[in-house]
């Protein structure tokens, strides 16, 4: 896996938890920078440590044959995206509010939007020849999402309700499959 993909996979990461984002930086508006910073700091860590901890099962369990690696890390790249994109086209309604002042909350909802991450990382730690630079990579791109989508909830807001960010991040996550696809395949 190149870099350009660890960032399609990365950006698709941040695109399938978007509206979970802005939903906390609503709830979280009339709060003070330290609760919004308290929740970025939660869910990145979370996501963060579960993303690298699917690298590391992966480049431990990952076979010697490449190939064996690269079916399996497809096989969960393509489960993840259409679980992503099924979701995403099921849920037309708006996202249900959650009380982010609870801190039981933050960490349900940190540890249910871990789990993509950490099949992703499996997927990746499986074919990546330098898995720890790319869950950094990855890291860099879901801190960035969350800052984003916590402190523009606002703005961002009225864009994101007209174009669904967890379709396109199941889409992106399919893409990934599909050049995995190809490049096991030999074309």
């Amino acid at each position: 896996m190149n870099t350009f993909e660890i960032v399609i996979l990365a950006l698709a990461l941040v695109f399938s938890s978007w509206m979970s984002y802005l939903n906390a930086g609503i709830a979280l508006a009339s709060e003070l920078l330290v609760r919004k910073v308290y929740y970025m700091g939660i869910m990145f860590l979370l996501q963060f440590c579960m993303a690298g901890t699917g690298v590391w099962v992966g480049y431990k369990a990952g076979s010697s044959d490449m190939q064996i690696n690269m079916t399996i890390s497809l096989s969960i790249l393509l489960i993840i995206g259409l679980k992503i994109l099924f979701t995403g086209i099921r849920n037309q309604a708006p996202e249900k509010k959650y009380d982010y002042l609870n801190n039981k909350v933050i960490l349900i909802a940190a540890l249910t939007e871990g789990i993509a991450p950490l099949a992703v990382g499996v997927a990746i730690g499986l074919v990546s020849l330098q898995p720890y630079l790319h869950w950094i990579l990855t890291g860099v791109f879901l801190f960035s999402g969350i800052l984003a989508g916590v402190l523009l909830s606002k703005n961002q807001l009225a864009i994101s309700s007209k174009i669904k960010l967890a379709q396109v991040g199941g889409l992106l996550l399919l893409a990934a499959a599909i050049k995995l696809m190809l490049n096991l395949t030999g074309f």
